[in-house]
């Protein structure tokens, strides 16, 4: 593989994360993000392209808006460079083509789920719908894994999340399941279930110390979607490597 293709990659997962940044900013707020001139939050003043550079800008102009000095949130350059390495990663271990695209725009639709949640508490459902799409569009383009398989992940993820959904009587949101079973019908069973397993001992660890010092309790809302989004990428990535380890570790 040309090792420019990664960098490029990389480029354009910038470019990339400042739409998403866009898109985490206005969705729960009913804004429109297709048109629209990018602003400060707090001055409404527009940006000029040269404050628009993603990462760059935010560093050069360290974390402030260049008119009324406001703090701009370190949102804008963690999704900017998050997006440029997912998407260089996506490249270096599918290669360029049509699954790395479909990663690709899979890890963005992920982490426009992840912020919102994180913060709102809720995941907008276009976010499902893309995820359908772009599963109905890797049939396509290079159809692994097979279709019997894809709708045995989405109703083995969705399910088991609904049945949780229903015996914690709302502990689990329903854009969760929504998100489980669309994401299952994408990657797959094995990758989809591997998944669950994998975002719930992560958010375990994560609330371990607030749980055991009394700052969580079993009632306290948890947003889920930053562990499955992680759960999901690092699965649809590394699925057959992280099989063969863990198997490693228990057959000789």
């Amino acid at each position: 593989m040309n090792p420019l293709y990664p960098v490029i990659y990389a480029l354009f997962g910038a470019v990339t994360g400042s739409f998403l940044n866009v898109c985490i900013m206005r969705i729960p707020k009913g804004e429109t993000f297709v048109t629209g001139r990018s602003h400060c939050p707090s001055c409404q003043r527009q940006l000029p392209a040269i404050d628009m550079i993603p990462v760059l800008s935010w560093l050069f102009l360290r974390g402030k808006c260049r008119f009324c000095r406001t703090a701009v949130s370190p949102q804008y350059p963690i999704v900017e460079a998050g997006s440029a390495l997912i998407f260089y990663l996506c490249c270096l271990v599918k290669g360029p083509g049509a699954e790395s695209v479909i990663l690709c725009a899979f890890a963005s639709l992920l982490t426009v789920a992840a912020w919102i949640d994180a913060r709102y508490l809720y995941i907008p459902d276009g976010i499902h719908i893309l995820i359908l799409l772009l599963g109905l569009a890797s049939i396509i383009l290079y159809r692994r894994p097979g279709i019997l398989e894809r709708m045995a992940g989405s109703f083995i993820c969705g399910g088991f999340l609904e049945i949780l959904r229903i015996l914690t009587r709302g502990g689990v949101g329903g854009g969760d399941v929504k998100l489980l079973a669309s994401s299952g019908f994408l990657l797959g069973a094995r990758a989809g279930i591997a998944s669950v397993f994998m975002a719930y001992v992560i958010a375990g660890l994560w609330y371990l110390i607030p749980l055991l010092r009394g700052r969580v309790n079993g009632k306290t809302s948890a947003p889920m979607a930053p562990f499955f989004g992680l759960s999901l990428m690092v699965c649809g990535l590394w699925y057959s490597e992280i099989i063969t380890w863990y198997l490693g570790l228990f057959l000789p």
